[in-house]
């Protein structure tokens, strides 16, 4: 089986393990505050958005697995996502504190709140994680911005770089054989596989600082709008979302190039990445090579990106035309999302490749034997 299929086909096959904050974890306690808490539609929009910012995250790990064989630099991937009410983008006062706590069950420490099925059965949601690989997490990072004095917000704010480079330096250490070593706050160390995926991380922040706005720090992070991901509600939207951004950090290199040389394109064709990632696809395309073979006709870095992400949540077995209709939603709603506000060319292009990819997945299936 070749590599490509068998890692993408080993995420799609994955099956999630759950949130930490679904309704259900909030038990019917909640649901019966609903009838005379004020402070309940605040409870439950705090719900909400925490788990769209996990659901993220864990999206992001998916497609960095899935689509490994597609980046320039890979690394080994934590099958977890950790979080905690101090990594905020934006730091929550006293009482949004205690809200968010009532709604989600979080604290100022480091809890487990995704986990793939690879991971340990002695680990459970909720875990409080003290370090990896011998290196504590970090307490809640606070930092000043004073621009945000004019947006009229607070000027602290929290961060999770802190938590990124205890990772990234445990997966550094993986990639040469070490699994990653997860201690709990009740002393128990447990060995964590991890998987081979692209390196770097695409993360949102429920509660970011600026919502509207696409952040990329090289090929190391990327940061998807909290307006985006709020509006996100399928499996297959955030995963095009993550993958989005994975782009970004797939090929960097290209992207800094086309950045700078206007002349220059990246040599991502529709039907390029089904070629590499589905077996039979290669020899199918012909069937639609006038539009297959042929650069979708986009402008510039933000086209290439929804080229690669499309492909990618199809090969997945996802939807290919889950990010087009996303990004009809986002403007029919009028939501300011930085990259994501599309124009009538952008969706216009997308759907000429939406409907390629559909042909070509048509193709495929008619070629495959008991077809």
């Amino acid at each position: 089986m070749p590599r490509a299929l068998e890692a993408l086909r080993r995420v799609a096959a994955a099956r999630v393990a759950g949130l930490l904050l679904s309704a259900a974890c909030l038990g019917s306690a909640l649901a019966q505050q609903a009838a005379y808490d004020p402070q309940a539609f605040e409870i439950e929009a705090f719900r909400t958005a925490f788990e769209h910012e996990v659901r993220m995250r864990a999206a992001a790990i998916e497609i960095a697995w899935g689509a490994e064989p597609l980046c320039d630099h890979t690394t080994e991937i934590e099958p977890f996502v950790l979080a905690s009410v101090n990594a905020k983008g934006r730091r929550l006062n006293a009482r949004q504190r205690e809200l968010f706590g009532r709604a989600t069950g979080m604290d100022d420490r480091w809890r487990l709140v995704w986990m793939d099925e690879s991971v340990p059965e002695e680990l459970k949601l909720g875990d409080v994680v003290v370090s990896v690989n011998g290196k504590p997490l970090p307490a809640g990072e606070t930092k000043m911005e004073f621009g945000a004095l004019f947006r009229g917000q607070s000027i602290y704010s929290g961060d999770d770089q802190g938590l990124f480079e205890v990772l990234a330096a445990a997966r550094e250490q993986a990639v040469y054989g070490k699994p990653m070593t997860l201690e709990l706050a009740d002393g128990r160390q447990v060995p964590v596989s991890t998987q081979t995926g692209c390196a770097g991380a695409v993360g949102a922040s429920a509660f970011d600082t600026d919502p509207d706005k696409f952040w990329r720090q090289g090929n190391e992070r990327v940061k998807i709008p909290a307006n985006a991901m709020r509006e996100a509600r399928s499996r297959d939207e955030f995963r095009w979302l993550a993958a989005f951004g994975t782009f970004y950090l797939a090929h960097a290199a290209a992207v800094e190039r086309e950045q700078s040389l206007s002349s220059m394109r990246m040599a991502i064709s529709a039907g390029k990445i089904l070629a590499l990632t589905i077996p039979g696809a290669g020899m199918v395309l012909s069937a639609v090579e006038a539009r297959a073979e042929r650069e979708i006709a986009v402008d510039g870095i933000v086209g290439r990106a929804d080229v690669f992400a499309t492909e990618v949540v199809a090969a997945l077995g996802g939807d290919p035309g889950a990010g087009l209709a996303f990004l009809r939603r986002l403007r029919e709603l009028k939501v300011k999302t930085d990259v994501f506000d599309a124009s009538d060319f952008r969706l216009s292009s997308m759907e000429e490749h939406v409907r390629t990819v559909r042909e070509i997945q048509a193709a495929q299936r008619k070629a495959e034997p008991g077809r």
